[in-house]
């Protein structure tokens, strides 16, 4: 059970070359994740742990927006994460690991993610590859409040 406040930090992967478990980041994508990078480091966004699928493109886009922030954080692979994961198994595997206070970022894939935001704040939200969503999470994790949602096109320098 959380007692101290933790913030997710739900990014879809960047743009991919595929559907495999094997596919990889399109040039595109990693032009996103940089973006998306540079934009939280300037506001001194800090990840106190980071969790991402086992997909190849979740774990390279993961990697990628940590060392843009300098992050000592690496993140933790959970299966649950995969993309035909369950949202009520994905959060109880999250919260399983005793979250830390802070901001946890959790990379995956879509239709997990938005059902995971739907689950915890009621609200459907969209995240095209690249999309950052931030929820504050409420002792216990059973629900949060929605933050923020950030796209890729609010990136584009």
């Amino acid at each position: 059970m959380l007692t101290q406040l933790t913030q997710l930090a739900l990014l879809r992967h960047g743009r991919a070359a595929g559907q495999s478990s094997d596919a990889d980041l399109v040039p595109e994508g990693e032009v996103q994740i940089r973006a998306l990078g540079r934009r939280l480091a300037a506001e001194g966004f800090v990840a106190a742990a980071a969790f991402s699928s086992p997909y190849r493109r979740a774990e390279r886009t993961a990697s990628m927006l940590l060392a843009a922030l300098v992050s000592a954080a690496r993140p933790t692979t959970l299966r649950e994460l995969a993309p035909d994961g369950e949202a009520g198994a994905a959060l109880d595997a999250l919260v399983a690991t005793q979250l830390p206070p802070g901001r946890v970022l959790v990379v995956g894939h879509m239709p997990l993610l938005g059902e995971m935001t739907m689950r915890l704040t009621g609200k459907e939200i969209s995240f095209s590859p690249g999309t950052l969503v931030e929820i504050e999470l409420a002792p216990g994790a059973a629900s949060g409040r929605f933050v923020r949602r950030l796209v890729p096109e609010e990136l584009a320098s």
